[in-house]
């Protein structure tokens, strides 16, 4: 049994959280500050932070764990074997990296060395990639470019999108942790050096990436609306108003288009690039509750034969 101090913040953090609770000794969760959130601005935890409060483990959020002494020292006083970071959405400075016996490992969600940074699953998906996977590997002072010591690669279905992606890949990440924190540990597995030249990157991901530009093929926005389910989501403009598409799928009719690319040509069906056609099931008016394509046509008679920018 290790003692362990981990840290992570988003959802998919929760599955690896909850298999290293039971298998060895958590003395400790990172995570980052609460955050206000909606027009109450009330402050919301983490995802990891309420997990750990149900696991009644003890939990530190600092604001900047580079530069908190405090918060440094704490760490030492502890005195883990190993460190272990998921999803937690801060850079450690190597004080903090090199301060247990085995270091810090990490599981990030891509094919490493493709992919580094904060964006990987909704890369993936916006490239339409057919595989993904995930990596666990040792940290150092760079961005995702440790020594590997696991991974694991997975088949992304055509209907996947970063809800069901990043789920099978958290789930498959903490069944495989366990067995490579012991190899790694008892020195039966060794750190694997990343093929530098193979290295990508991804960025952090706005609100503005989930606009739609229309030119481009129905494919190429639907892989959109796969990557940034539920956040950012995709929108368009209509008559000046952002308007979300919250559910759509890709239309096989390959008649000719007649119109401009945007238009909308009824039953929900929009004009895009390279001869193709989205069709939209839902969406979501600005300031307005989300309804089925047929409602918003009822609501909105010039919307057919209107245009999305």
């Amino acid at each position: 049994m290790l003692k362990i101090i981990f840290f992570g913040t988003a959802n998919v953090a929760l599955p690896i959280l909850e298999t290293l609770n039971n298998t060895h000794q958590v003395l400790g969760v990172i995570t980052t500050p609460d955050v206000l959130v909606g027009r109450k601005q009330s402050l919301e935890e983490s995802p990891v932070s309420a997990l750990a409060k149900d696991l009644k483990l003890p939990i530190f959020k600092p604001e900047n764990p580079k530069t908190d002494a405090a918060f440094i020292s704490e760490l030492q006083k502890i005195g883990a074997d190993i460190f272990v970071v998921v999803a937690y959405g801060k850079i450690l400075p190597l004080q903090i990296i090199n301060l247990p016996k085995y270091k810090t490992i990490n599981v990030h969600f891509s094919i490493l060395p493709k992919y580094r940074g904060p964006s990987p699953i909704q890369t993936a998906l916006l490239n339409g990639d057919a595989q993904t996977g995930t990596s666990i590997f040792v940290l150092d002072e760079n961005v995702d470019s440790g020594p590997l010591l696991a991974q694991e690669i997975i088949n992304i279905e055509p209907d996947d999108n970063y809800f069901t992606l990043s789920d099978r890949l958290a789930k498959l990440s903490a069944k495989i942790i366990n067995q490579t924190l012991k190899d790694y540990t008892s020195g039966k597995l060794t750190p694997l050096p990343q093929d530098e030249s193979r290295a990508s990157h991804t960025k952090i991901i706005t609100k503005e990436d989930g606009r739609v530009d229309w030119q481009k093929s129905a494919q190429e926005i639907y892989n959109q609306f796969r990557a940034f389910y539920i956040w950012p989501g995709i929108y368009s403009s209509w008559k000046g108003q952002n308007i979300k598409i919250t559910e759509c799928l890709i239309n096989t009719d390959m008649e000719t288009n007649e119109h401009e690319c945007g238009t909308i040509i009824g039953g929900g069906i929009v004009v895009c690039g390279g001869n193709t056609k989205l069709k939209i099931n839902r969406l979501q008016l600005a300031g307005k509750k989300e309804m089925s394509f047929e409602e918003f046509e009822n609501g909105y008679r010039d919307f057919v034969g209107g245009k999305l920018e």
